[in-house]
C-alpha cells in the first residue's frame, strides 16, 4: 500500500481513531513505513502505532514499529511547519504535542494565529445564529401579541397577571431593537474578522 493511497484513504475517514483499527488484508499487506508517515503527517498521537499494533495483533500480524517509526519522523517534518500549523489551527483541530522542540514553536506560532481566525469566525457564526433567532421571534409573535393585547381588554384579569401580560408586550414590543442591537454587534464582528483575515493572509 503506497503513501499516496494511504493518504487518499485516511482523507475519507472523519477521525484518525477511525481509520486506525485496521483489518486483516489492511494489516497483511501494510506499509509500516508509509502508514508511519501518513500518521505523521496527519499529527497523529505516537500512541497511533499502539493502536494499530494491538488491531494487527489479533490477526498474528506483527506491526514493524522501527519502519512505522521512521516514516513517522519524516511525516513530522512535513507536520510541522507554522503555515500547517496555521491550517490546523484555523480548521478548529487539535494538536497532540507531536512537534519536536526545534519545530515545535514554529508550529505553534501557526496554530495559535489560527485559532484566534478559528475562534472570531465561531463569534460571526453564533451573532449571526442569533440574529436569525431574534428575526424568527419577531416574525411570528405579531400573533401572540394581538392575543396579549385583547386578553387586556376583554379577560377578567387579576393585578398579577395584567402585569405579567403587559410585560410580555414590552417585551415583544422591544424585540425590533434588540435586533438592531444584535446587528449593530454582528457588523463590527465582521469588520474585525475582515481584518483579521487581511493581515493574516499577507503571512500565510
Amino acid at each position: 500500500m503506497t503513501i499516496k493511497t494511504l493518504t487518499a484513504t485516511l482523507l475519507l475517514c472523519s477521525t484518525l481513531t477511525a481509520c486506525s483499527v485496521m483489518n486483516q488484508q489492511e494489516c497483511e499487506t501494510a506499509n509500516w513505513n508509509a502508514l508511519g508517515y501518513v500518521d505523521g503527517s496527519q499529527g497523529a498521537a505516537p500512541s497511533q502505532f499502539n493502536e494499530r499494533s494491538s488491531a494487527c495483533s489479533e490477526y498474528n500480524v506483527r506491526a514493524d514499529f522501527a519502519q512505522y517509526q521512521t516514516g513517522y519522523q519524516k511525516g513530522l517534518i512535513s507536520y510541522c511547519t507554522e503555515s500547517h500549523g496555521f491550517f490546523v489551527g484555523s480548521n478548529g483541530n487539535s494538536y497532540q504535542g507531536v512537534c519536536p522542540q526545534k519545530t515545535a514553536a514554529a508550529f505553534l506560532k501557526g496554530y495559535n494565529r489560527g485559532q484566534e481566525l478559528h475562534h472570531m469566525k465561531e463569534r460571526v457564526e453564533n451573532a449571526e445564529r442569533d440574529l436569525r433567532m431574534e428575526q424568527y421571534d419577531v416574525d411570528h409573535q405579531k400573533e401572540r401579541l394581538n392575543d396579549l393585547k385583547n386578553s387586556l381588554i376583554y379577560d377578567n384579569l387579576s393585578s398579577r397577571e395584567r402585569r405579567e401580560k403587559l410585560d410580555e408586550i414590552d417585551e415583544i414590543n422591544n424585540k425590533p431593537n434588540d435586533i438592531k442591537r444584535k446587528q449593530h454587534e454582528l457588523n463590527k464582528l465582521r469588520q474585525e474578522l475582515n481584518k483579521l483575515q487581511e493581515k493574516l493572509n499577507k503571512q500565510y
